[in-house]
């Protein structure tokens, strides 16, 4: 299994009610909020691996401007609590903006460690 494949089952039942897309935002309307997950690099591969990866959560048009940073604190006791089939799993402090439409978002940096 893939750290993102990883990382993904162990965030779907915290992030229940949000569509989860892997690698870009594709929006279908403002009534749905999205939860999008980029892989964003790391270090050399070798025999441990350290891919890192963006976690953006984003709010529905009629959200309240803490959807996104309220979901985003729960991801990241999550990730303090455990680490599924990760060996490790270290979320960062999470950003908030908007889109250019207005609608709420965090952002958080996700730290992994993976075996090969």
């Amino acid at each position: 299994m893939t750290a993102s494949e990883s990382l993904r089952e162990l965030l779907q039942p915290v992030l229940a009610g949000w569509r989860f897309q892997f690698g870009r935002w594709i929006d279908s309307g403002k009534s749905d909020r999205y939860a999008v997950l980029k892989p964003m690099g790391g270090p050399l591969a070798g025999l441990v691996r350290q891919p890192t990866f963006s976690l953006v959560l984003i709010g529905a048009g009629a959200d309240p401007l803490t959807a996104p940073e309220s979901k985003a604190q729960e991801v990241i006791e999550k990730l303090l609590d455990e680490s599924g089939s990760l060996v490790f799993a270290q979320p960062g402090e999470p950003v908030y903006w908007a889109t250019d439409d207005g609608r709420p978002v965090a952002e958080i940096a996700i730290n992994t460690i993976i075996n090969r």
